[in-house]
């Protein structure tokens, strides 16, 4: 009869209402889609270090650029006497040997040792005047220096004279740094004091601060 279903057909309909009601809580709470459910990704521990340096202040790096050599005609005039001196006097006792007499300017006192940097050939007039047969000058930066090899000759080396530092603070009077350096042989700083005369500059008198040799020729 059709007005009552058979016993075959109430058990499928029973069913399938059973499968509806045991889903119809899941699809309320996700609005009829399923979430999928990820872990967490683990912590990069490889890119804090990365910006971390990246972020390191620039300044942290040391300069290059060497401090300038102060510039003046008043100071190149004592610079050039001072050369003068070192030249004709031979303070360094090396004239004999250098194959080279080498100008150098630069800003240290020369009172001790020093690996300053701040380094500048002299005017190419001033050069020429210094410049005699017997102590043919020239600038630095024309010429070759070599390390200072075991076994090698003491003689045909470069000799380096520098004018540093100046302190004018006495009016007529001055004090002037100087050093040398015969190619890593042998080395040395000075005290000139100088004085303003009707003629110039003139050296009133010097002292050896220091001098060293080094260990090998």
């Amino acid at each position: 009869m059709q007005g009552h279903p058979t016993p075959l057909r109430h058990s499928l309909v029973v069913a399938v209402a059973g499968i509806a009601i045991a889903f119809a809580p899941l699809g309320a709470q996700s609005g009829g889609k399923a979430k999928v459910l990820t872990p967490p990704k683990p912590r990069d521990t490889t890119s804090a270090p990365r910006a971390s340096a990246a972020s390191a202040p620039a300044a942290a790096a040391p300069s290059a650029r060497p401090a300038a050599v102060p510039q003046s005609p008043v100071l190149d005039s004592i610079r050039e006497v001072v050369f003068h001196n070192l030249l004709e006097k031979d303070r360094a006792g090396f004239s004999t040997f250098a194959s080279a007499f080498c100008l150098n300017l630069s800003t240290d006192d020369f009172k001790k040792a020093s690996t300053s940097q701040d380094r500048a050939d002299p005017p190419e007039g001033m050069v020429r005047r210094l410049a005699t047969p017997r102590t043919p000058a020239r600038r630095a930066s024309t010429c070759t220096f070599t390390p200072n090899a075991s076994g090698r000759s003491v003689a045909g080396r470069a000799l380096l004279y520098t004018v540093g530092a100046i302190d004018l603070s006495a009016g007529d009077r001055a004090e002037a740094a100087a050093g040398y350096n015969y190619d890593g042989y042998s080395s040395g700083g000075y005290t000139f004091n100088v004085e303003r005369s009707d003629s110039g500059w003139v050296v009133k008198q010097w002292r050896m601060e220091w001098t060293a040799k080094s260990a090998s020729p």
